[in-house]
Formats: structure tokens, sequence, C-alpha cells
């Protein structure tokens, strides 16, 4: 499989809805689960206050997502793929000014698709969704 855009530093310097959004990605030693975390702002709450819940659900998306590529690369996060599933449960919500962290790890999966689960938890520990999804690594094609 290729590599990301050799013009990225890091995955923290990839453009798009991480960028946007502005959650930070820590992938990791090989073995370690992949890390997202973010500061929750006024921006990124729902109209009663709390973390969207699509934030939420892409947090945890990038999280195991990023683990799935992991898989697929042998350690290292840069292989392109796509999201085939992923189910997302709200258990509670992150208030404004706290941080979340989604931790995403592969729980199987082969040469092409991988499957993976996550949580996001407060800054306390308080577990606020899970997800398990799957991933199918991708072919990554540059447009001139």
């Amino acid at each position: 499989m290729p590599s990301a855009p050799p013009e990225y530093a890091s995955l923290n310097d990839i453009p798009g809805a991480r960028e946007l959004v502005g959650y930070r990605i820590n992938a990791g030693a090989p073995e370690e689960p992949v890390r997202v975390t973010l500061d929750v702002d006024p921006k990124h709450a729902n109209r009663v206050g709390m973390l969207h819940g699509g934030i939420i659900a892409m947090m945890l998306d990038a999280a195991c997502g990023f683990a799935a590529s992991k898989h697929f690369g042998k350690g290292e996060a840069l292989t392109p793929l796509v999201t085939l599933t992923l189910t997302t449960s709200f258990v509670a919500g992150a208030k404004i000014g706290s941080r979340v962290t989604a931790v995403g790890t592969v729980t199987g999966g082969g040469r092409k698709i991988a499957y993976a689960s996550g949580e996001l938890r407060d800054d306390a520990g308080q577990i606020l969704a899970t997800a398990q999804g799957s991933f199918r690594a991708i072919k990554y094609e540059v447009e001139i």
C-alpha cells in the first residue's frame, strides 16, 4: 500500500476534517493504541451545550481508523483506508472546557479489512462513548 503524501510531516499536518475540528492524533508506538484528543470549545457544542455527537463519532472513527491503518502498515499509521461500518454508543456527555480522548485498538482483521474498537473518555476518566468499526485498505491515488 502506498503511504500518505510525503509533504505531510506528521498526522497532525494533514488538512481536512481534523484541522477543521481541531483534534490531535497520537498514533504511538506500533504496539500502542491510537489516541485522539480534543479540548472541547463552544464551537464543538450541540444546542444543549455539550460536545456534539457527530464530533464524538468523528473522533472515534479517527482513533479506530488510524489503529486499523497501523494494522495494515505493520505499525505505521499511514496506510490509506475507508470506514466500512462504525457503530457508536453514547453513554454520557462532555462539557465545554473539558478534554476528551478517544482510544482506538485493532480487534482483528486480515490483509484488506481490519476491525477496531474505541472508547471516548473525559479528563476524569469517565467513559462517554464506545464504537466498533470495520475498515478497508485502499490504494492512494494523487489527483493532479
